[in-house]
C-alpha cells in the first residue's frame, strides 16, 4: 500500500511470520482472542480485554488495530503485529513508544492463544520485536511490564537479560496488581540477539512513520 508502507513491514523467525493482518486475517486473530488467551479467572493485562464474553473480546481486537492504525504519530505510535505460524495466526506482537525520536525507548507487549501457548512462540515474538527495536530502529532500550503472577512472560523477559525497573500497583477493575516492569538495555542486546535469528523485511520505506 503506497500510502501506508508499514503494510510491506515483516518479521521473520524460524517457526514465525510477523506482519500487520489484511482485513480478513484480523477477524481470524479476533476469532484467536475469542477463543480464549487466558483461564476465565486470570488477570493478566491492565486493560481486561480479554476477561470479557467471547464476542467482546474479539470486538476489543479489531477496534484497538483499528485505533493504532488511525491515531499513529512519530512521536507516539503503536506497531499491533499478527504473529503467524505459516497460514495459521496465532496471536499478537506489540512494539510502542512515546516521543522514541528524543528518548531512544520503546515498549513490547504480546499475547498468544490459549490453544498454541506453552510451545516456546513468546520467545520468537519477543525476539522479532526487539531486533525490530534495537537492529532496525536504534532503539537504546526496551521495556516490558508484566504482572508479578504473569509468570510465562517473565520468563520470557528472563531470557533476553532484562532487568527489573520497578514495581508500580494497577488497579484492574477492583482489583489491586503489582505490575513488574523490565528493561533492556541497547549495550546487552548482542548477547542474546543470536540465539533467535529475526530477518527484517520492508523496513526502509517506512522509516519515517517512527522517528
Amino acid at each position: 500500500m503506497r500510502h501506508w508502507p508499514l503494510t510491506a513491514l515483516e518479521l521473520t523467525t524460524p517457526d514465525l511470520t510477523l506482519r500487520l493482518p489484511t482485513d480478513a486475517e484480523l477477524d481470524e486473530l479476533a476469532q484467536v482472542a475469542a477463543d480464549g488467551v487466558h483461564a476465565d479467572d486470570a488477570v493478566c493485562f491492565p486493560q481486561p480485554w480479554a476477561s470479557g464474553p467471547p464476542e467482546e473480546r474479539a470486538r476489543n481486537v479489531l477496534q484497538n488495530h483499528w485505533w493504532a492504525r488511525g491515531d499513529w504519530a512519530r512521536h507516539n505510535w503503536r506497531l499491533l503485529l499478527a504473529v503467524f505460524r505459516g497460514e495459521q495466526v496465532i496471536g499478537q506482537q506489540n512494539l510502542s513508544a512515546r516521543d522514541f525520536a528524543v528518548t531512544g525507548e520503546a515498549r513490547t507487549g504480546f499475547w498468544v492463544g490459549q490453544q498454541f501457548q506453552g510451545q516456546g512462540f513468546g520467545t520468537q515474538m519477543r525476539a522479532a520485536a526487539l531486533a525490530l527495536a534495537f537492529d532496525g530502529l536504534g532503539a537504546r532500550r526496551v521495556t516490558s511490564t508484566a504482572f508479578a503472577h504473569n509468570t510465562a512472560s517473565r520468563a520470557v523477559s528472563s531470557k533476553f537479560g532484562y532487568r527489573p525497573n520497578g514495581v508500580h500497583r494497577v488497579a484492574v477493575g477492583d482489583v489491586a496488581v503489582d505490575a513488574h516492569e523490565e528493561v533492556l538495555e541497547q549495550a546487552d542486546w548482542p548477547s542474546y540477539a543470536p540465539r533467535t535469528p529475526v530477518e527484517i523485511i520492508g523496513l526502509p520505506i517506512c522509516m519515517s512513520l517512527f522517528r
